[in-house]
C-alpha cells in the first residue's frame, strides 16, 4: 500500500481545520514534508494557518498549467473535517469536504493516507486512500478501512470489521469485531459499540459517551436526548 505515509513528494493539505496541527505533527514524525495548504477560505486573507503556508485556492485546479504543476510535483490530503451537526458551519464543512474529495477524484490527484507512527496496526489491515489514523490506536487483525475515514487517538477496532468510506471514529471510541460500519458513519468521542456482528448503517451518528449494544438503521441519531424511542439505560442504548 504505497499510498500510506508516502514520502516520495511534498504534501499539500486540501482545505483545513482548527486541529490541522495533528496532521502536520504526524507528518513531521513520519518524514513527510508539508508544502502548504490550498484553501479558498484563507487564500488572499492570510499567509499562514497555524504555521503552515497558505499557497493557493481550490480554483487553481481549473487552470491546466497549475493543475499539471501540482499533480506532477505533490501528494495531497483532505484536511477539512466534518461532523454531522445541523448548524451552518458544520453543514458547510461537510459540503466542502465532499467537494474536495470529488475534485481529488476528478483531477486524479495522488491522495495519501497518514498513519501516525504510534498507531498499532497489523499487516493484515487494509486501509484506503485519504485516511488519517491517529496515534495510540489499536486495530486488531483483518480490518478493512475505506477511503477518507479518520480514526482518532486511543480508539480500538475489533478484528474482522469492515469500515466504510468517509467515516469518523472520534477519540476514546471502541468498535466491535465482525461488524460492518457503512459509509458516512460518525462515532462521537467516548462512544462504545459493544456487540459483535452488528451493522451500523450509512449516516449513523452515535453521540458522545453512548454505549451501544445493537445495530442501527440508516441516518439514525443515537442519543439519550430528544425523540429517540429506543430503550435507554443510563448512557447505554439497547
Amino acid at each position: 500500500m504505497s499510498h500510506i505515509n508516502d514520502t516520495s513528494k511534498p504534501l499539500i493539505f486540501l482545505g483545513s481545520n482548527i486541529a490541522i496541527e495533528v496532521f502536520s505533527d504526524a507528518c513531521e514524525h513520519l518524514g513527510i514534508q508539508v508544502h502548504g495548504i490550498i484553501d479558498s477560505d484563507y487564500w488572499g486573507n492570510t499567509d499562514l494557518y497555524y504555521g503552515i503556508p497558505v499557497i493557493d485556492s481550490e480554483e487553481s485546479f481549473k487552470n491546466s498549467d497549475k493543475l499539471s504543476y501540482y499533480r506532477d510535483n505533490f501528494n495531497f490530503f483532505c484536511a477539512t473535517n466534518w461532523i454531522p451537526s445541523n448548524d451552518a458551519v458544520s453543514i458547510r464543512n461537510k459540503e466542502k469536504r465532499s467537494k474536495i474529495i470529488n475534485f481529488i477524484r476528478e483531477y486524479n490527484l495522488n491522495c495519501i493516507t497518514i498513519v501516525d507512527s504510534c498507531a498499532k496496526i497489523l499487516k493484515s489491515t487494509n486501509i484506503g486512500r485519504g485516511c488519517f489514523i491517529d496515534g495510540y490506536i489499536n486495530i486488531l487483525p483483518r480490518v478493512t478501512i475505506g477511503d477518507y475515514t479518520n480514526i482518532y487517538t486511543f480508539s480500538h477496532v475489533g478484528h474482522d470489521t469492515v469500515i466504510g468510506n468517509n467515516c469518523v471514529i472520534q477519540r476514546h471510541c471502541a468498535v466491535p469485531s465482525h461488524s460492518v460500519i457503512e459509509d458516512d458513519v460518525f462515532f462521537g468521542s467516548g462512544s462504545r459499540a459493544l456487540k459483535d456482528n452488528t451493522i451500523y448503517r450509512r449516516g449513523t451518528f452515535v453521540h458522545e459517551s453512548i454505549y451501544l449494544r445493537r445495530s442501527t438503521v440508516e441516518n439514525e441519531i443515537v442519543s439519550i436526548h430528544g425523540t429517540n424511542t429506543k430503550r435507554v439505560v443510563s448512557q447505554y442504548v439497547d
